[in-house]
């Protein structure tokens, strides 16, 4: 029997970044095809950079794909650029009308639109191509393999976001209606009319089917770790005040001992599992109302379908009767176990003095998981302790934010001090957009419904308003890269914690994007300004384009920025951060580093000599594959402080002699 509900047409798996989401989600849905052969299963990934390919090792793209031995399930990662070239190919025409019918600009003026890129277009063809295919009945059920949770949100967010889309757009070809009707006494459907009817049904099955426990479940993945337990339990709120069932909570990397093995557990293990254990025992007390499963830590990857089969079989239930006494287990504190080194030796680079380098924007990213908040908070506490002189600042700017948890203090738009010259800030994505849309939101509403200037016929302004009220998701992040340029002014360095590859790269493109976006509003500006007026709005627009300019050469420029790539010492991590690299290099962004975390080194048990050497297999692959990076590994360390991974990741301030 499976372990995900076979009864439920649409199943969701997320979680923190790097816990393992894809990996079980992979497993699981072999599972359910394997107990229902009969069905049509389609198993879908709505992370831009997904690993669907690297864990069932076969080729995925846009177009399904079943492995040899299930026919019954198809395989799919959306291309969001490939969707949107076929939703404009259909429904191209019909949006054009109805912008035509809602503003003053001719349809020309408004064509070029279609070529510029869009912030947040992956969830946003995401969520239309779930609707279209759960609308079209092609699957019995689908499963989803999302992005980390702060993307997730963004695309549970968005049927309320194409709502409003669908009812403005319904507000101008209700006024085509009325004009029709008053100039020729009757009025024809078009195909704007059938656009509207079509992405209404479809997204009001969507939002029904979404909120319905007899036809949705989602499952919450996470790694008994003390900032996955904080994340879990934020996103379970935020999916319980949407409304989406929750299923249960898959809890996975847990250490557990073989009954079987007489070889007593090394120091470090032990040190470990009971690190765990606090975590597990909160979980099960706080989260008791949810099926909690946990997965064992696996010395090897389970890549390929045997490994994920046999990976399946090892899931069991996690109950209070299952833990240790905490009474038997250690406490979080920051000690180290008796017996174990207090800093195991590692061979390796380790970063320069950056601030002495002159560079004042450092970039931490990565696959999720891998630990970019860590490493981003200790770069910036590190060399604030090194020059108490120079004022750094750490931001993040992940949706799902995690580095207040690093830090154990709230944080927020507002920079907060961690230390006298450490400043810490996670971007709130609805302040920079309410600046935004005083600062150009309004104008540009202004001239689209015609209320300025000579233009002589008035479109609805409030529909406008409500248009643009909830800009496409993705802009908050494209205004936080602005966000960032301008408190690089007051700071000596910025140290930026950024979401999980597939995001970070759209994030990376932005300033592209938004020199695109302005231009063309500078352009409609230069052709209509005799109607439009509103001089000073131009002028707002030209100070953003330089800056968005001036920006898009700062991230090139090797003496302003470091891109610090992190990664985890696994097949799937380093074919995703080989493939960053390849993309920064498109970029044209300076990225000389790479840091290797959590590398086992003790190999006192069998379970550290297995793991140990795996990770060794994965350093001399890692130097062979990008031998012009230079390689700062950080070993795992047992209850970590910032001073001890520190240590290890940037250059020590006098080197021995």
């Amino acid at each position: 029997m499976s372990l995900l509900a076979p009864d439920r047409q649409l199943l969701i798996l997320s979680g923190k970044g790097g816990v393992g989401k894809t990996t079980l989600t992979c497993a699981l849905t072999r599972q359910l095809a394997q107990s229902q052969p009969e069905r049509k299963i389609l198993l879908i990934s709505t992370d831009p950079a997904h690993s669907l390919g690297d864990v069932l090792g076969i080729p995925i793209t846009d177009q399904a794909t079943s492995p040899a031995d299930l026919p019954n399930l198809a395989i799919r990662a959306l291309d969001a650029e490939a969707l949107l070239k076929r939703f404009k190919a259909t429904y191209g025409e019909a949006l054009e009308l109805l912008t035509e019918r809602g503003s003053w600009f001719e349809r020309e003026d408004l064509l070029p639109v279609w070529d510029l890129a869009w912030p947040g277009v992956d969830e946003l063809m995401a969520i239309l191509e779930v609707n279209r295919l759960l609308a079209s009945g092609d699957a019995d059920q689908i499963i989803l393999d999302t992005a980390p949770t702060g993307h997730t949100l963004r695309l549970l967010e968005l049927p309320d976001f194409l709502d409003n889309i669908l009812g403005v757009f319904s507000l101008f070809q209700a006024k085509h209606q009325e004009i029709s009707r008053t100039l020729t006494g009757s009025y024809r459907s078009d195909q704007a009319d059938a656009f509207l009817a079509t992405l209404k049904a479809e997204l009001a099955g969507g939002k029904a089917r979404l909120t319905d426990p007899a036809s949705t479940a989602a499952w919450l993945v996470m790694i008994p770790e003390a900032l996955s337990l904080a994340e879990t339990e934020r996103f379970d709120q935020q999916l319980q005040a949407r409304r989406v069932p929750i299923a249960g909570i898959l809890v996975n990397q847990v250490l557990l001992r073989d009954p079987q093995s007489p070889q007593p557990m090394s120091a470090v293990w032990l040190a470990r599992q009971q690190e765990q254990q606090p975590i597990l025992h909160k979980l099960v007390a706080d989260l008791c109302h949810y099926p909690l499963w946990l997965v064992p830590f696996q010395t090897q990857e389970p890549l390929g379908s045997s490994a994920l089969d046999a990976l399946v079989g090892q899931i069991r239930p996690l109950t209070r009767e299952a833990l240790q006494p905490l009474s038997t287990a250690a406490s979080l504190s920051t000690e180290m176990p008796a017996d174990e080194p207090s800093r195991p030796d590692v061979e390796g680079s380790r970063l320069p003095d950056l601030l002495a380098a002159g560079i004042s924007l450092v970039i931490t990213g990565g696959k999720g998981g891998v630990g970019k908040t860590t490493m981003a908070g200790t770069l910036a506490w590190s060399l604030a302790r090194r020059h108490p002189e120079r004022r750094v600042l750490v931001v993040s700017i992940d949706p799902a934010h995690s580095l207040g948890d690093l830090f154990q203090t709230p944080l927020g738009q507002i920079p907060i001090s961690i230390l006298p010259n450490l400043w810490a800030q996670e971007v709130d994505a609805e302040v920079i957009l309410q600046q935004f849309r005083h600062d150009y939101l309004d104008d540009i509403v202004a001239i689209l419904a015609g209320e300025s200037g000579s233009v002589e016929v008035q479109y609805d302004p409030q529909a406008w308003k409500q248009l643009l009220e909830m800009p496409p998701p993705g802009l908050d992040e494209v205004m936080a890269l602005l966000t960032v340029l301008q408190e690089a002014g007051g700071s000596d360095l910025v140290v930026l914690d950024t979401a999980p590859t597939g995001h970070l790269l759209r994030f990376l493109q932005m300033p592209e994007a938004l020199e695109g976006w302005v231009s063309l509003a500078l352009k409609l500006w230069l052709k209509y300004r005799d109607q439009v007026g509103r001089p000073e709005l131009a002028q707002r627009l030209r100070g953003l384009l330089k800056q968005v300019r001036g920006l898009r050469d700062q991230l090139q420029d090797p003496t302003f920025v470091t891109f610090i790539p992190i990664l985890n010492p696994e097949q799937a991590v380093l074919a995703e951060t080989t493939r960053l690299l390849q993309a920064l290099d498109h970029l044209g962004i300076p990225h000389p580093y790479l840091v290797i975390n959590r590398i086992w080194l003790d190999s006192s048990d069998g379970f550290g000599q297995s793991l140990q050497q795996r990770h060794q297999r994965m350093l001399r692959q890692i130097a062979e594959t990008l031998p012009e990076q230079a390689v700062i590994p950080i070993p795992f360390l047992v209850a970590p402080t910032l001073e001890h991974i520190a240590s290890y990741l940037c250059e020590p301030t006098e080197k021995p002699r």
